[in-house]
């Protein structure tokens, strides 16, 4: 009985509605990645969460639920991924959730209202103002040609980062800033060490295909890097 409870409760956690976000993005004008963090951390761990790990380009903050007895421990961790741009920081926000050794991508609408008080925080865009950057492009009209994302794959290193074989001239990925030997790290919130490379490169043309944007973290001379790719 305690295990088919167990497996109902699992269930409910890790069922996503289709069209929930996953995804939340956004830039926060004038500022720099040392503000956006301080903010960060003031915001989040005022609502409870704790620090998880912090270094130039992200945050990480988690929080617990469930007693692990009756109700299995779900370990939550919420990360901020900051690009620093012209003097404005964009923040690509995703969550994870653990239960034993099952991690998953979840929802992230419930965190909605903290990021907007992020913002309006910092920059003072109002929060009625503030929506997610993270959203799917229309198909074209067809008038214009569409370009290609432009990435081909190579190697799979040991510390499971994929690199960037080849970038296609005048192809998204190269108006984005990427060159051949860039590091992925992250795809859409997703380490790229639960991809192999035909998978990844499968994942890439389908959302490329769906005119979904990609936000990509990428490793570059030992500095990571977060990229939006939309044409």
């Amino acid at each position: 009985m305690k295990k088919f409870t167990f497996l109902v409760l699992l269930m409910a956690l890790f069922s996503t509605p289709a069209m929930a976000a996953t995804i939340y993005t956004t830039t926060i004008n004038e500022t720099t990645i040392p503000r956006v963090q301080d903010v960060i951390l003031e915001i989040m761990m005022g609502k409870n969460f704790y620090i998880d790990d912090v270094d130039a380009n992200k945050v990480i903050v988690g929080k617990n639920f469930g007693d692990g007895i009756w109700v299995p421990t779900t370990f939550c961790k919420v990360k901020f991924n900051l690009l620093e741009r012209d003097g404005n920081v964009k923040v690509m926000v995703t969550q994870t959730d653990t239960v034993g050794v099952v991690s998953r991508q979840r929802p992230i609408d419930h965190l909605v209202p903290f990021i907007q008080e992020i913002k309006n925080t910092i920059d003072g865009t109002p929060v009625a103002h503030i929506s997610s950057e993270a959203v799917n492009q229309l198909p074209g009209s067809g008038n214009v040609r569409e370009k290609a994302l432009g990435i081909r794959l190579g190697a799979k290193l040991e510390n499971g980062h994929i690199v960037i074989k080849d970038i296609d001239s005048a192809s998204i990925a190269a108006d984005a800033g990427l060159v051949a030997g860039d590091r992925i790290v992250e795809v859409n919130g997703r380490p790229s060490k639960d991809f192999d490379v035909n998978a990844l490169q499968s994942y890439l043309a389908n959302k490329s295909a769906q005119k979904s944007a990609i936000f990509l973290v990428y490793a570059r001379d030992g500095k990571e890097h977060l990229v939006t790719l939309k044409e």
